[in-house]
Parts: structure tokens; sequence; C-alpha cells
């Protein structure tokens, strides 16, 4: 980038932008009243009025401001930019962090990629709440003939959101680059201009300096603002879908949480093909990021044709497999999950202990003669003679068997003869000694578990308690 001269700006009346953004953030909760905020500070115009509005805005709102900027290394003298972003921030007393890339991007998306992870990664060292990126409703027209031009469907037409999950916000969206380039020539901001800017090779300068304006001025003078009325129109309607799909999906999920969402199969593929797929991105929407078309195009056709016990992988972090009628969307295991509990009963002395099994808690008693149950607990007896002690309380294990009355069989058979699926196994806590699995809590019983207390027997209980 070239430089300006740097200098504090003239505190001159501006030209009612901050009076507007004002009144778009008490409209809003995009910038909430005594927020810690980071503004993503490239150096260019955009940016530095974002900064400087809030700065002028700090005594109605009480923020508290810092400034992250990233050097991508795209260019030589990519360096001098954060040392005059820092300088600018010193003059300001606004503490500001600045990185360099350990990599050169390869591309734009990969720069894209590369930029946001250190702007959360610097948010959380400057103890950001809110990061606040300078996108403005030129850039809202250009990314959505971007995508327009790529065949993006709703979601992508909806172009930029004026926030976005976990806490990133863009305050200046309704506001065009000519209203900045007047506030900042009223203040009399110094920024810097970027020379890659005018770079043909990249797609996004070629609409923003030869399509757009081409466009506009062969009969079309207001194409910029009626992208962004298609942006507008694009989201409503995708919100309109969204709750379609969700109201419908009410009836079809059977397990969801954070981390993991179960389907009814039967119930999705009641629905026509391009429903399939709107449907499909609102459920992992849940748990990670929505497949591209493609993803979500290969995941649709799983879904509808492959036989259960396959998986595939969605990108993003998410596994969707089959287990019969069931389709499990989770999110992929980083390899930290908590290990089980394993619980030893020793003998027939009585006792009573919670475990944790799949991720559930279990309170487990014991001992001989008749126990009082509780609701929900489910009892089995054995006799002490039958049994080789220890006993063991713990999940399902690869190889377990059990014996009942026509003889030993593996678990892994009675699991598909009873239906539960792979995702489902470990979750039943199972009971066993040296000669194998005695009981499987909720599923199956072996042959020496029995319904009858009595004085010798030795009768243990299972209760969720989460």
């Amino acid at each position: 980038m070239d430089s300006a001269e740097l200098a504090a700006p003239r505190h001159t009346t501006d030209t009612g932008l901050a009076g507007r953004l004002d009144d778009r953030l008490s409209a809003t909760s995009l910038l909430p009243r005594r927020a810690s905020v980071a503004v993503a500070l490239s150096g260019g115009l955009d940016s530095v009025v974002l900064l400087d509005l809030l700065e002028t805005l700090t005594g109605t709102w009480d923020w508290s401001l810092s400034a992250a900027h990233f050097d991508h290394r795209m260019r030589a003298d990519s360096g001098n930019d954060a040392k005059w972003v820092r300088a600018l921030c010193e003059r300001r007393r606004i503490p500001c962090w600045t990185e360099r890339s350990h990599e050169i991007p390869r591309n734009e998306a990969e720069a894209r990629r590369l930029r946001y992870d250190f702007l959360h990664r610097a948010g959380a060292l400057l103890g950001a709440e809110l990061l606040a990126t300078a996108h403005q409703a030129d850039d809202q027209a250009e990314t959505v003939l971007f995508r327009l031009i790529r065949g993006s469907g709703l979601a992508g037409l909806s172009g930029i959101p004026a926030s976005r999950a976990p806490n990133l916000v863009r305050p200046l969206l309704p506001f065009w680059r000519e209203e900045l380039e007047t506030y900042a020539s009223a203040r009399g901001l110094s920024y810097l201009t970027d020379p890659s800017n005018l770079d043909l090779s990249y797609t996004r300068n070629r609409l923003r300096l030869e399509c757009i304006p081409r466009i506009e001025a062969s009969g079309t003078p207001d194409l910029r603002a009626q992208l962004c009325r298609l942006s507008d129109l694009a989201g409503r309607a995708a919100r309109v879908v969204d709750g379609i799909c969700e109201n419908a999906l009410r009836d079809m999920v059977i397990e969801a949480s954070e981390d993991r969402i179960v389907v009814a199969r039967t119930g999705f593929l009641a629905y026509d093909k391009s429903v399939r797929a709107h449907l499909l991105r609102v459920i992992v929407r849940g748990i990670g990021l929505p497949p591209r078309r493609a993803g979500t195009h290969a995941a649709v056709e799983f879904i509808s044709t492959c036989p259960s016990g396959r998986r595939i992988e969605l990108g993003g972090g998410v596994v969707v497999h089959r287990e019969f009628d069931r389709i499990v969307l989770e999110r992929r295991s980083d390899g930290l999950q908590a290990r089980d509990d394993e619980l030893v009963i020793a003998d027939v002395r009585g006792g009573e202990k919670e475990v944790q099994i799949a991720g559930a808690r279990w309170r487990v008693r014991w001992g001989l003669g008749a126990l009082e149950v509780d609701g929900g607990e489910e009892v089995a007896c054995f006799d002490p003679s039958d049994l080789q002690f220890p006993l063991s309380v713990r999940g399902w294990r690869p190889g377990d068997r059990v014996r009942l009355d026509g003889g030993t069989r593996k678990l892994k058979k009675v699991f598909v003869d009873r239906r539960v699926g792979r995702s489902q196994r470990a979750s039943f806590p199972l009971l066993a000694d040296a000669t194998g699995v005695l009981w499987v809590v909720g599923l199956v019983r072996g042959v020496k578990a029995g319904p009858h207390a009595g004085e010798n027997v030795l009768t243990i209980g299972f209760r969720r308690e989460g």
C-alpha cells in the first residue's frame, strides 16, 4: 500500500455518517453499549473510517476499542502497512495487535481463511467480545454479482450478513464507498491504498473496476442498489425456506445435540429431492458449516441409496452415516473424547456409585436382597454362585459376547438383530464377569440375569442421571 501523511484527524463537522451509524446501531443489537470491540484494521479507507466512526461514537456508547492487523505477505512491501497501522493506533491510544502470516496465501480464499483465523485469535488476545469489519454496500453489491455469475442459490445471493457467529459484526454494510470517501475527506483522515486492488487478474477487481461501471454507464445506473436489493430479497426468501424446513424437521428429528443430530430416514425421503437438499443444509447447520452444492448432492444421494452401516464425510468436520432407518450426522471427533468409566464390583457387599458411559451419567446400586426401586431404575437379579467376581460395569467393546437361551452370541449381532445403530451401541452400559456379558441395560439380559429378588440374591440397579 502507498501511505499518505500520518496525521490525527481534524475535528471538523462530519457529513452526517456518524449520526446515521448511531441511528442504525440504536435500531439493532450489532454493537451493544459498553462492549469491547476489536476493529479489523487493514489501513485502507473503509477500515480507517470504521475506526474513526467508532471512536467518535465511543463517548455515547462507552465501547472499549482495539484493533487487529494481519500481514498476508502477498506484497514485498506489506510489512510497511503494519508499521503504519501501529503508528495510527499509537497516536489514537488504541491497543493494536499485528501479526505476519507464516505462509504466503495461494489465492484469495486462502488469504481470507488465514485472515479470519487471525482475527478471532487476535480478538481473544485483546479481550474483545466483538470483531468489527468494514464491509460496506459496494462490497455487498460486488459479492452478490460475483455469486450470481457462479450460479449461487438463495443463501449465496443473500450476500454478506450484518453479523456472523460467533462474534463478527459489520456496522458499515448499509453505507456506500462514496459516503465513506466524503466522510474521510471532511475529517481529514489519512489512509493507505493497496495497488493490488487495481490488479485485473482478480475477478472481484474486474467486477468492481470494469463490469459494474460499464453496465451502469450503459443504461442501468442503479445496478449496485439493485444488487443490494436482490441480496435483501434473497435473504428474506432464504429465511422463509429455512423456517419451513425447521418446521418439517420437528417431525423427523429423533435426537439433537451440539455435536450430533439423528433424523428418521423415511421422514426425510418423504420429501422431493430438491426439498431434501434444503432440509439437509438446515440439519447440518445445527452442528457445523453447511456443505457446498456438490457435498449437498452427494449427501442427499447417500441418504437415498446407501445401505445401512455406510458413512461419508461432508467436509467441515461433519460425518453422515446410516443406521437402519436412522440418519446420523455428527461432528467428527478430534480424538479428545472423555474415556468411559469402569466400575468394579468386587463382591456381594452392597454399594452405590455413579459412572459415565458414552457421556451419560448412570447411578449404579447393588447389594444382597431386594432394592427399593426408584422411578426409572432398571433392576436385575443374580445368584452369586453363578458369577465369577469381580463384576465390571462398562461400555460395549468389540468382541463382547452374551449367553442367551440359545447359546452365546456376539453382542454386535444382538445389536443388529435389535436394529441398534453403530453410533448408539456405546451408550448402553453393560454388566460383565470373566465369562462374558451378563446384562446389557435396557436391551438384553443374559441367562444368569433373573427378574426376582431373594434374601441371598445379588440385586443390581441402574438409573440414568443425565
